[in-house]
């Protein structure tokens, strides 16, 4: 006997512990000669089978066994004798097969054979009815995940189609992958037309070139934000800001990048509001805080002019110095009140204008100011042209568009030939065009969008304020009008201001009142302001009517007089003044106990109107400075009053 040779004793033993291991595995496993006899069934098999033992033992024959099976359901409905037949007929081909079977009690067995060497099958059963379990449920629950996230796909879908914004998703090659519905509008197209399409395809030539270089930061992984000009397919220009946010996987390389893109037109338009407001506030309270004391100073200038050039009796040095101090003088007054008007803190006084007259006028104001070199041409229509407008509005307006003119030829290569032309055009549409064209360094098209923001101005270095073309265009607006600018670089500029005509004046309408004021022999008044140099002027006009003056400096020092000194027939007070009282409480004084007494209020606040501080005194107002003939009327309305007074208690 060799080393490797076992007794027959040993080989029994061997194969019975073969079997016994077999029987004790948690698969079934038979085995059938070439005859489809079966050889070897573990205990296993009758378990998973519920198969008799009387039917695992050697020598039974496959059919007898699949028979069996068929007769108890394992094999579903069918005819038995087929079913039998079937399997037996497969069985004879000895091929290598797997299937699984769902036995009558809802287990799941699979059935693996596999052909022998020396003939017939060996097959094994295994129970994976847990197996199968946990696969049904994982697929539930991955046909649940699917659906959920579907479900989560169109809830994001649709909140994305309802954002006030458009998203996209490009990838690395700039194709893109998703865009919601506000981005395709946008377009002009639907999400469909977009989606797949690169962006040179879908963006216009400007924009993509504008958008190229952060497009390529977005895609080395850079999170970018930028602006940008966007034309709307509706024909629109609108402001967006744009948002790329660079989409990275695990390794750290981008797969491509998200788009959001909000319109911000409306925020600039609030914000450009805003700031246009607070720089509207700001004038108002530069004008209001200088316009009293400025006021004053003027009072002062006119009321020494105006005598002077009377008295004046040379009338060449009279007109050639006098008089364009003295209109220079009233300019200034005008000024505050025009910086009030841009502000909108004050109207303006509009009246029925010659516009011939009007732009002639200005003509003579700028001729002496402007050089040599520079030529200044009219052109005005035969037929006179009116309009209702503020007269010292208009020309402050006109003045800044000329003098601007004069600014920009310095600053060309024309300055040597320099030209400003002032135009007046009937337009067709009942509207006057009132032109002021140079042939100066003209203006970019950024600059034009600015040149009517206060405060703004390309003069900074050489004096601009900036609110020289800001008051032009709000004198025209106020006047039911527009100012439009017209200018290229070194081509020049043309100014437009288009206003509404109107009607000429009747011959009583262009004569204004003069009033008729009896001479005041030895009638007392009292002049009441703080500052000397205005009394001064002021006692000289009542003077002049007649009066004789009593001065105080305060209101507490007036209401002394008025109670001291008997026969005071007039007071003409300042407002606002030192001492903790003011014009208009030494005003109720005076109605309250001087009835008799006329009483005029004055004030060098341009700012202000008749409802803040007449409170219920119902008498003259005077803003400083003032015409002779303004204080004329005054003096007549303030003896209206008066009467009306004595009238009403000798009714009581």
């Amino acid at each position: 006997m060799g080393d490797h040779e076992i007794s027959d004793s040993q080989a029994v033993e061997l194969l019975m512990q073969i079997e016994a291991g077999l029987d004790n595995i948690d698969q079934g496993i038979t085995v059938f000669d070439q005859n489809l006899e079966l050889v070897f069934a573990n205990k296993r098999l009758g378990e998973l089978l519920d198969v008799p033992a009387r039917l695992l033992t050697r020598g039974t024959k496959f059919e007898a066994l699949i028979r069996y099976n068929s007769e108890h359901g394992e094999y579903g409905p069918g005819d038995v004798e087929q079913q039998v037949a079937e399997r037996v007929r497969v069985a004879r081909e000895f091929r290598a097969h797997t299937v699984e079977r769902v036995r009558p009690n809802g287990r799941v067995i699979r059935v693996s054979g596999a052909p022998l060497a020396m003939g017939g099958f060996a097959t094994i059963y295994t129970d994976i009815t847990q197996q199968r379990r946990y696969e049904i449920e994982l697929e539930k629950r991955i046909n649940a995940q699917t659906r959920d996230l579907r479900r989560s796909e169109e809830r994001l879908r649709l909140i994305a189609n309802e954002v006030p914004a458009g998203i996209a998703y490009l990838d690395q090659d700039e194709v893109f992958q998703f865009v919601n519905r506000r981005f395709a509008q946008s377009y002009g197209q639907s999400v469909d037309d977009i989606v797949g399409h690169k962006s040179q395809e879908v963006l216009s030539p400007h924009m993509h070139e504008d958008s190229a270089p952060y497009f390529a930061r977005a895609k080395a992984g850079e999170a970018v934000e930028f602006d940008l000009e966007f034309d709307h397919e509706d024909g629109r220009k609108l402001e967006i800001r744009v948002f790329l946010r660079p989409d990275i996987r695990a390794d750290q390389t981008v797969r491509g990048f998200y788009v959001l893109s909000i319109n911000f037109t409306r925020h600039r338009q609030a914000a450009a509001a805003l700031s246009q407001a607070q720089k509207m506030e700001a004038i108002g309270r530069l004008s209001a805080g200088i316009s009293h004391d400025f006021n004053n100073l003027l009072t002062i200038i006119l009321g020494n002019l105006r005598p002077l050039a009377e008295q004046m009796e040379d009338p060449h040095l009279r007109e050639e110095m006098v008089a364009p101090s003295l209109r220079a003088a009233k300019r200034g007054a005008e000024l505050t009140r025009q910086l009030l008007a841009v502000a909108r803190r004050q109207p303006l006084d509009p009246k029925v204008v010659n516009l011939n007259e009007a732009v002639e006028e200005v003509a003579n104001l700028l001729k002496p100011s402007l050089p040599a070199t520079t030529q200044l041409r009219l052109d005005l229509p035969s037929q006179k042209l009116w309009a209702k407008v503020d007269p010292g509005a208009l020309e402050n307006a006109l003045l800044n568009l000329a003098l601007n003119a004069q600014a920009a030829i310095e600053e060309s290569t024309r300055k040597e030939h320099g030209l400003i032309e002032l135009r007046l055009v009937a337009g067709a549409d009942q509207h006057i065009k009132i032109q002021c064209r140079d042939n100066g360094t003209g203006m970019s098209q950024e600059v034009q969008k600015q040149i009517f923001d206060p405060f703004f101005s390309t003069k900074v270095h050489s004096g601009g304020t900036g609110l020289g073309l800001s008051m032009a265009q709000s004198f025209a607006q106020m006047s039911d009008g527009d100012i439009a600018v017209n200018s290229a670089m070194d081509l020049g500029t043309e100014f437009e201001i288009s206003i509404p005509a109107v009607a000429a004046p009747t011959q009583t309408e262009a004569v204004p009142e003069v009033p008729q004021i009896p001479h005041k022999q030895g009638a007392l008044a009292l002049l009441v302001d703080d500052q000397d140099e205005v009394r001064a002027v002021l006692r000289r006009e009542l003077v002049g009517l007649g009066y004789a003056v009593l001065e105080a400096e305060n209101a507490a020092e007036a209401m002394e007089l008025l109670d001291e000194v008997s026969g005071i027939e007039l007071v003409l007070s300042d407002i606002a003044m030192p001492g903790g009282m003011s014009g208009m409480e030494l005003g109720h004084h005076v109605r309250a106990n001087f009835g008799h007494v006329g009483l005029i209020l004055m004030t060098g606040h341009a700012n202000l109107v008749k409802s803040d501080f007449d409170q219920g005194l119902n008498c003259p107002i005077l803003r400083k400075p003032f015409e002779h003939n303004s204080l004329a009327r005054a003096i007549l309305a303030a003896e209206v009053q008066v009467s009306l007074a004595r009238g009403e208690q000798s009714a009581i």
